[in-house]
């Protein structure tokens, strides 16, 4: 194996270990707690799936199946650690192109009956990407397939098949590299060295899926359980939509040994998050989240208080505060004013370090997470230990170390800046006929935490900078379509927006920055509405970090300096102050029967809906108990690493 990529998969705590590797590490006690006699995973839903299969969907609601009735090549533990499922061992080429992974035998297919229908092979690896790839089944998993050799050429064939064209290639899907040497042997080629491949392989165009289940099911394929077939943890025995989604435990999967919780019922209830608090106090549900409108009331009941504690800190998504340099504010009487002046602010870059080092992001975060604000708040766009090389963070790699260092909220720069600001944009402002204050449009989607973040922001930097420079606007757009009509039309001037890891590396998070996609600066609307608003000053800006983004991109081999580089551009990013870096996920409040602690740790794909290696507990754990297993936790991942 080439030795740069055994270096980056060990370090990043991504090794992939040897079958028989890593040992039952399984704690049996959850933080002193007893194990239930009846180990029934219970609790409610309000959003239905929209479809069971895992090839096409990308959203969370509807992954649960495929995460656990089917295998992919090798899942995240709970510590993070890629481990072998599907396969039992890999080998990397040279060159870093060719993957081989050995498939583990005697698995078996089955359908939501239980009836044995045959083995589980290397086809079962090809089959998903064949289908992910043809542009007619609209996957949404396509681009996770495209570092495969030819994978991306043939999509886009089939796509300008679709559409009519005439495309530039003439490719078979033999042509995609991937396939089956034998029955227990897979092969990927692929376009370059992705030293991040194997971290890719959580997403659903890699789960295991029968050519013989697709062709007996065609267009039904997973539109119902028993349209699918089944060869990880569980079968999905029954599915009733607005009902009941129920999985038994499958007692032929290679590791049942760790599959401790033998049924997962989940039942429909519009007014799911209003009545699981309830219910788990009367013992009818397994877990049940805490709100911030609930999180007093339990604090101070003495019984409810010992149920209660924070989630696992993730890094599996980004939230950050985002400036948009094409605005098209459509919910107020004034929107060409709003829009016109919030033009020329976002491209003044003393305009938006004034917000940028106004912001009081910690009061903010306190009014969802009163207690652990700062375990969550970050200064970058990239989570600190989301990836890390040879021992080392990703975060501590460049111009990018000396930045999560710093405390951006700072009153006396904020005012200088806001003056240095004034002065140069009013004569910008009063061109167009207008003057300040600034009105800054912000949206939320209903949530109440998040609109009462949104107030807090609001008084905070208006108390701090003055309404005579800026006014904050905040807009309750709802829930409904709240993308569609909000970032992904620029209706907004700053919003808090989120993107998430697609695979361990910070390449992984550029999109949120790229031309193409809808994010703040990438927004572009100058073909929909024939005018870009972005200035030479801040095209210049965005041309220096794109340049550099490719420099890191280019880099595939010295992973020490592929970080490096990438480092240095998102600190070029950040100090130009075009976002704000905000928070990670998890942190929020909880009360479980379960132990975090022993579920999947993964920060990209879909491993973490996994019940695998999980026990319920006859009661809550409590924060105390919480603290004292991550401590053991930590320790044991820190040694799991090595």
């Amino acid at each position: 194996m080439k030795k740069w990529i055994a270096i980056l998969l060990s370090a990043s705590m991504l090794a992939a270990m040897l079958a028989g590797c890593g040992g039952d590490t399984q704690r049996e006690n959850g933080g002193g707690r007893e194990l239930a006699a009846e180990q029934i995973y219970r609790t409610l839903y309000s959003s239905e799936s929209s479809t069971l299969n895992y090839l096409y969907s990308t959203t969370e609601v509807d992954m649960s199946t495929g995460v656990n009735g089917t295998m992919t090549l090798y899942a995240s533990d709970h510590y993070g650690i890629l481990q072998p499922n599907g396969a039992t061992s890999y080998e990397v080429s040279d060159d870093g192109l060719t993957w081989t992974f050995h498939i583990r035998e005697d698995q078996r297919w089955y359908d939501y009956q239980g009836n044995d229908m045959g083995p589980v092979t290397a086809n079962d690896w090809v089959a998903p990407v064949y289908w992910c790839v043809e542009a007619a089944n609209d996957s949404g998993n396509s681009d996770s397939c495209f570092p495969i050799k030819n994978a991306e050429a043939y999509y886009n064939q089939t796509s300008a098949v679709l559409s009519g064209e005439t495309p530039a290639t003439s490719l078979t899907l033999a042509d995609v590299g991937v396939h089956a040497q034998d029955d227990y042997t897979l092969v990927f080629e692929l376009e370059h060295p992705t030293p991040y491949f194997l971290s890719i392989l959580e997403f659903g165009c890699y789960f295991a899926t029968s050519q013989a289940c697709l062709d007996e099911f065609g267009e039904r394929f997973a539109t119902d359980n028993e349209y699918m077939w089944y060869c990880g943890p569980y079968i999905m025995d029954q599915f009733e939509p607005q009902e009941i989604h129920h999985y038994v435990k499958n007692e032929n999967w290679w590791n049942a040994d760790h599959v401790y919780i033998t049924e997962i019922e989940s039942k429909y209830n519009a007014e799911a998050s209003t009545l699981q608090p309830t219910m788990f106090l009367q013992g009818e549900v397994s877990e049940t989240g805490v709100s911030a409108d609930l999180l007093s009331e339990w604090q101070n009941d003495p019984e409810k208080a010992k149920m209660i504690t924070t989630t696992r800190v993730q890094t599996n998504y980004s939230y950050f505060w985002g400036f948009n340099f094409e605005p098209r504010v459509t919910d107020t009487d004034h929107n060409d004013e709003i829009n016109v002046k919030w033009s020329i602010a976002v491209n003044n870059e003393n305009f938006r370090k004034s917000i940028f080092h106004g912001m009081d992001r910690k009061r903010a975060l306190s009014v969802s997470y009163p207690t652990n604000a700062d375990e969550l708040m970050i200064n970058s766009l990239v989570p600190p230990a989301f990836v890390a090389n040879n021992g080392r963070d990703y975060t501590e790699y460049g111009d990018l170390a000396a930045l999560m260092k710093e405390d951006f909220f700072d009153e006396a720069k904020a005012k200088e800046y806001r003056d240095k600001a004034m002065e140069e944009m009013r004569p910008l402002l009063q061109a167009r006929g207008y003057d300040f204050p600034i009105e800054i449009v912000t949206q939320y989607n209903g949530s109440s935490d998040w609109g009462q973040e949104c107030m807090v922001i609001k008084q905070q930097l208006e108390a701090l900078l003055g309404t005579d420079y800026i006014t904050v606007t905040i807009l309750n757009f709802g829930s409904s379509g709240f993308l569609a009509g909000t970032r992904r039309c620029g209706n907004y001037c700053m919003q808090k927006l989120n993107g998430g890891a697609d695979y361990m590396d910070p390449e992984t998070w550029t999109f949120i920055t790229e031309p193409g996609n809808n994010y703040c600066f990438a927004y572009d609307t100058t073909e929909k509405y024939e005018v870009n608003t972005k200035t030479a000053e801040t095209l210049a800006i965005a041309n220096e970090f794109f340049a550099m983004q490719d420099a890191a991109k280019a880099e595939r081999l010295d992973i020490d300096r592929r970080y490096e580089l990438f480092a240095d551009a998102e600190a070029f990013y950040i100090n130009h102050a075009m976002m704000i870096p905000y928070r990670c996920t998890g942190g929020g409040y909880t009360a479980t029967t379960l132990d975090p602690f022993e579920s999947p740790a993964s920060s990209c794909g879909w491993t973490y809906l996994s019940y695998v290696n999980q026990h319920i507990y006859t009661t809550a754990m409590s924060q105390e108990m919480f603290d004292a297993r991550l401590v053991e936790w930590e320790a044991e991942r820190a040694a799991a690493s090595k």
